[in-house]
């Protein structure tokens, strides 16, 4: 047979610094600060790639400016066969030129990197002062 137990709830007088007990503030604390670091470190870390993403495709895109404008003047200065493909360190770039009238040349820039071609682009100049006209 079980006995209850028939005594009664005391209630111990709370001491003056008894509720400020350590142990149940620091680690709570802790976890919340150690939670606030790594939200603040991953997130740096993603902008610190983004960023990275950001300088290599504006890397690639002056790349292909410089090799495009080092085409045009390569051409201008030249003068022009019909069909022509010019290296540069970064790529090729392919152009294609017309005479519009007397004195003004048409070039279209085909610039291929890595097996990838991108969008032409064309430029009208004065064949006698040697000026851009037009940069599409």
């Amino acid at each position: 047979m079980v006995k209850k137990w028939k005594g009664t709830f005391t209630t111990f007088p709370l001491r003056r610094g008894n509720h400020l007990n350590e142990k149940g503030f620091v680690l709570p604390f802790t976890l919340l600060l150690l939670m606030i670091v790594l939200l603040l470190a991953f997130a740096s870390k993603d902008l610190f790639i983004s960023k990275y993403q950001y300088l290599l495709n504006m890397k690639s895109i002056h790349e292909r400016n410089v090799s495009v404008s080092y085409a045009i003047l390569f051409e201008m200065e030249n003068g022009f066969p019909p069909l022509d493909q010019v290296k540069t360190n970064f790529g090729e770039v392919m152009t294609t030129n017309r005479v519009l009238t007397q004195q003004e040349a048409q070039l279209e820039m085909t610039f291929k990197r890595n097996e990838k071609v991108f969008l032409p682009a064309t430029v009208v100049y004065n064949r006698e002062t040697k000026q851009i006209i037009r940069w599409e």
